[in-house]
């Protein structure tokens, strides 16, 4: 920005929002948090809160989102916030603000479809299906790397996050919690779906483009620039590239990558977002 005196100046809320989606995220949710707050005499809660049976009974679907903005208390909120802040972030600089924004929807939307299975009847709101989807996003990708639990335990991420889905359906199970533990489930469910099925889409249309590059009935033109071709088969390569590092996460685990691989793999991601 440009003040009157001719120097650069900016905007610290400007330039928070135009930061990355995960403190998009985190700002909307604590936005909504102090509405639903001010509005805490009023049907706001009925109206956005995750009710199944109103949305198979009077159609209101946009329940199946909104419930991810609003909370129950303070200390859900902090929770979820500090879930989505401490992981997310890690993910979002993996794969780009696009595809983290996508995921993190579809898994609030896999705990909403979890919830019309083991919460018919119940209310259901906050952020936990997304972040608990987070979480396992996190341990498949850094499956060794330590979080300390209470700021004193060390846990590798894949031991923490397997715990954390017992206890969930042990707690799911026992019911009489309060606490929509199977959406948390769900949220995991859907973020391990999303990941496979997502990594499967993508080799299947980079072979089907190796495929055609290969073929030999094409037309070639040479405008200066390049042969088509020879672009072709590059893109061919890199796609190439990118099935074999997307495997090494799989089966390793994001830090097992080296720095080239890591670069191509951020290349890559850009690439998606433009595209």
């Amino acid at each position: 920005m440009y003040n009157g005196y001719g120097r650069n100046s900016s905007n610290p809320v400007l330039d928070f929002f135009h930061g990355s989606v995960v403190r998009k995220m985190v700002a909307a949710n604590v936005l909504v948090f102090i509405l639903q707050l001010l509005l805490s005499g009023t049907s706001f809660l009925a109206f956005f809160a995750l009710f199944p049976r109103l949305v198979v009974t009077r159609g209101y679907i946009w329940q199946l989102v909104t419930y991810m903005f609003l909370h129950g208390d303070l200390a859900h909120i902090a929770l979820n916030m500090l879930i989505i802040w401490m992981f997310g972030s890690a993910l979002e600089r993996t794969w780009g603000s696009q595809r983290f924004l996508k995921f993190y929807f579809v898994c609030g939307l896999g705990g909403a479809l979890a919830s019309f299975i083991f919460s018919y009847n119940s209310v259901v709101l906050g952020a936990s299906g997304a972040g608990y989807g987070i979480l396992l996003a996190y341990a498949v990708l850094f499956p060794y790397n330590q979080i300390y639990v209470w700021g004193i335990f060390p846990v590798r991420a894949r031991t923490l996050v397997i715990v954390l889905a017992i206890i969930e359906f042990l707690r799911g199970i026992s019911g009489g919690t309060g606490i929509a533990h199977f959406a948390h489930l769900g949220g995991m469910a859907a973020g391990l779906i999303y990941m496979r099925t997502d990594h499967r889409a993508w080799k299947f249309h980079n072979k089907l483009r190796s495929i055609w590059s290969r073929f030999p009935l094409k037309v070639h033109f040479d405008g200066g620039k390049g042969n088509v071709q020879d672009g072709e088969n590059s893109r061919s390569s890199e796609s190439d590239k990118i099935d074999s590092i997307l495997d090494k996460i799989s089966s390793k685990g994001y830090d097992n990558l080296t720095e080239t691989e890591k670069r191509i793999l951020d290349n890559y991601s850009r690439d998606r977002e433009k595209n």
